[in-house]
């Protein structure tokens, strides 16, 4: 079998792009076609939303070692900056406002899906006082959906979606049933429509500008197989 080596040539900017978003659709469509298991279509919407936000720099310090300099939450944090910046339609608020201002709520008020709550549960130190802080960021994220503030409710609701995914993808919950089924239906839900949203956003600056460096550069750029 021929071994994979990179060309010479480092990929252009236009071919992240390209990487990026067929390999998020991808994954997309998979999404879609799981029916009505919550577990399998939310692995597969966080892939794809993965695939969308996730750039170089996680795998450049995983290689070159050190402190990290950004954690995985703040990357998808710039990341949904870029987006509600981009979405000139205000599309993702209508989403948020018109769709799921209920399963968002819920999901807010939700303590298993708030890292600090579990942190203290093992007894960190990090976890102190988790109570006052999970009371203090719900109530700014509720100002935020009274007020409209997209940015702020988008960053609130995937960190909470983020700890749902971690208890998924490291084996914290019971398949096909179990204790968290709500907060997993409600966050497939709201992926389901989020997802597809960001991916549009971020293909219409594509489509106008194929060289675009917003989104970055993926970290699995594609590889040529040559023979050794």
């Amino acid at each position: 079998m021929p071994e994979p080596v990179q060309t010479d040539e480092p990929a252009s900017q236009r071919q992240h792009n390209e990487d990026r978003m067929r390999r998020a659709y991808t994954w997309l469509e998979r999404s879609e076609r799981t029916g009505t298991e919550d577990i399998e279509r939310f692995v597969f919407l966080w892939i794809a939303f993965n695939a969308a936000y996730g750039d170089e720099s996680a795998l450049r310090e995983f290689v070159e070692g050190g402190e990290a300099r950004e954690t995985e939450p703040d990357r998808f944090r710039t990341f949904l900056g870029n987006i509600v910046q981009q979405d000139e339609a205000g599309v993702l608020e209508r989403i948020v406002w018109d769709e799921f201002p209920g399963p968002i709520r819920i999901l807010l008020s939700n303590r298993y899906v708030y890292r600090p709550f579990w942190l203290a549960a093992w007894g960190s130190e990090r976890g102190a006082d988790w109570r006052r802080r999970f009371d203090a960021s719900t109530r700014i994220a509720l100002a935020a959906l009274s007020n409209r503030n997209v940015s702020t409710v988008l960053s609130v609701v995937f960190d909470r979606l983020y700890t749902l995914r971690n208890q998924i993808f490291h084996g914290g919950t019971t398949y096909p049933s179990g204790f968290g089924r709500d907060q997993i239906r409600d966050g497939s839900g709201i992926m389901a429509s989020l997802v597809p949203a960001i991916l549009e956003i971020m293909q219409q600056d594509i489509d106008a500008n194929s060289d675009s460096e917003l989104w970055g550069k993926v970290a699995f750029p594609r590889i040529e197989a040559e023979p050794k």
